[in-house]
């Protein structure tokens, strides 16, 4: 397993003081990119070899305190390689006592850039057979059909500051999209879960609509890129009262 003690930076959090929603994933992906780094480079030497990593499901659990403003807190992560064509990776965020704050667990697949397809890691990336490695349970929760009434449909295009070195959505933005936009008093609620399934990468200037469905204190959301039927990703929010 990959350690990294981190402290909370200005930047980082919310006018309520605690981290935000991207600034916690953006943590996770440097760290997943920093425990990797002297097998796969940099992310430029990386693409400049050929490969890209693209992300697929993402679940996230909030099972306790979010870290503060200049709050320590220690990020483990660890990944299983072994699954064909697809790697997950899991991370731990613990309080500075060690106290657990937050899982995540993540699926990615590597693709060949030249190609424009996916390959196994085993085969084009052996090294990491080796490298902080654990069994990991293929399976992700369900995110339910988009099925119910539509109660806030958001349409806008997709930001400078959106995209990311690959030229699409960053994963982070999609998630911030989707926390900001949320049908729900959000000084009143806090995240208990939330889950995404990533089918296509939106880009620079395109138009993206979200539409959300409630019920109760679950949110669905689907985002679909303009001229193309297929949401681009799916979303499931849990939500809980602030105590």
């Amino acid at each position: 397993m990959f350690t990294r003690q981190i402290t909370v930076q200005p930047s980082d959090v919310s006018s309520q003081g605690i981290i935000k929603l991207r600034s916690l994933l953006n943590y996770f992906q440097d760290t997943a990119s920093i425990a990797v780094a002297d097998i796969e480079g940099n992310t430029t030497e990386f693409v400049s070899r050929g490969y890209s990593w693209v992300l697929t499901r993402y679940e996230i659990e909030f099972i306790g305190r979010l870290p503060e403003l200049d709050e320590n807190f220690t990020l483990t992560t660890y990944h299983d390689p072994s699954h064909g064509y697809n790697t997950f990776r899991v991370f731990h965020l613990n309080s500075h006592d060690g106290t657990p704050s937050v899982y995540a667990k993540t699926s990615w697949l590597l693709l060949d850039l030249a190609a424009g397809r996916p390959v196994k890691p085993a085969s084009h990336l052996p090294e990491i057979l080796a490298r902080d490695t654990e069994d990991i349970s293929p399976d992700f929760r369900d995110i339910p059909d988009y099925n119910g009434e539509t109660v806030r449909s958001v349409t806008f295009p997709v930001r400078f500051h959106d995209i990311d070195y690959n030229a699409h959505v960053n994963n982070a933005a999609y998630f911030e999209w989707v926390h900001d936009y949320a049908p729900i008093d959000l000084n009143t609620y806090r995240l208990k879960s939330i889950c995404a399934s990533f089918r296509s990468g939106a880009k620079l200037g395109e138009n993206i609509t979200l539409d959300f469905s409630q019920d109760g204190e679950t949110t669905l959301c689907r985002i679909v890129r303009e001229g193309v039927k297929k949401p681009s990703a799916n979303f499931v929010c849990v939500w809980q009262k602030e105590e």
